[in-house]
């Protein structure tokens, strides 16, 4: 699947559907992405690219007959997407491996995960826009879920250089702090925010934030709080 990955994607993420199945927090996960995971059903693993513009869609599974909109490009393999990036997987990939692949590693055994070019712009908006500068801070970024009887969400930012990244440090510490304070009307939210948990290693920064399944709704609310 990763050689199929054009070397211009700035963003690349992955699905583990075989433990998003069987988590214990299945079933709290909101109606959208239950609605995303029941075409899947044969499927054991997505692995998505974009540049913002154009997008592929590789899916692996024991396929009978190609999942409705994709084609089969092997035995267990089917992608959709952009044409031009449709025939580059078809021919077998780019000659050229995308860098976000290879430093996607450490996060990509997790069962989501996201790697982002510091230039890349998210398909998000209202309070997503957040999460774009704080991208941009960066030279990357990787995001990691993983789903147990708790879920733990690890973000991190790698810089250029000590200076950027404790500038990105203390930037996202403030936007934690007064997201905390202008939601002390809900508790449940505040108090989400409060725990996240923020520190700096030379050149990259980390968030991190466990929840139980009880919590599972207000993460989905502070996500679209402003949005």
């Amino acid at each position: 699947m990763a050689v199929c990955v054009p070397a211009v994607a700035s963003i690349v993420a992955g699905l583990n559907l075989e433990r998003i199945r069987t988590s214990p927090l299945r079933q709290q996960l909101p109606p959208a992405a239950l609605a995303f995971l029941e075409p899947l059903g044969g499927a054991r693993s997505v692995l998505v690219a974009s540049d913002g513009v154009s997008y592929l869609v590789l899916t692996r599974g024991d396929f009978r007959q190609a999942p409705p909109g994709t084609t089969l490009l092997g035995r267990g393999l089917a992608v959709a997407g952009s044409p031009d990036w449709l025939r580059s997987a078809a021919s077998h990939g780019s000659a050229v491996v995308n860098g976000l692949v290879a430093r996607a590693g450490p996060v990509a055994t997790a069962d989501i995960w996201i790697a982002a070019a510091g230039g890349a712009q998210l398909p998000v908006s209202g309070n997503g826009e957040n999460f774009n500068r704080l991208l941009h801070e960066t030279e990357y970024t990787t995001l990691a879920v993983r789903l147990a009887d708790t879920l733990t969400i690890d973000v991190t930012g790698f810089c250029r250089g000590p200076d950027p990244a404790r500038h990105l440090e203390e930037t996202v510490r403030a936007m934690v702090s007064l997201g905390a304070a202008a939601t002390a009307r809900q508790p449940a939210v505040s108090g989400l925010l409060r725990r996240i948990r923020v520190t700096r290693n030379d050149q990259a920064v980390q968030l991190t934030l466990v929840v139980d399944a009880a919590e599972l709704e207000t993460v989905f609310r502070l996500l679209s709080i402003g949005g």
